[in-house]
């Protein structure tokens, strides 16, 4: 599950470096719509990445949970 969480992560740190680019020119040119949807659209992108990442590790913690009061109970 670390490596999910791992691939999801990198995969949002590629959106977040591209959506900032694409911001500072956007600041240049704020009447540019098309960049504000690209930004849009990268925002949205990030957003499922953030989600995917945290699912990730509460299913990780949960797992690591589970191992843990098993091995209390076996003792």
């Amino acid at each position: 599950m670390v490596a999910t969480a791992g691939v999801w992560k990198k995969k949002c740190d590629a959106l977040r470096t591209k959506r900032n680019s694409l911001f500072a020119a956007y600041t240049k040119d704020p009447q540019n719509i098309s960049l504000a949807r690209e930004i849009k659209a990268l925002d949205d992108e990030i957003a499922d990445c953030t989600q995917h990442v945290e699912q990730e590790r509460r299913a990780e913690q949960r797992a690591s949970s589970t191992a843990a009061k098993l091995l209390t109970t076996s003792k």
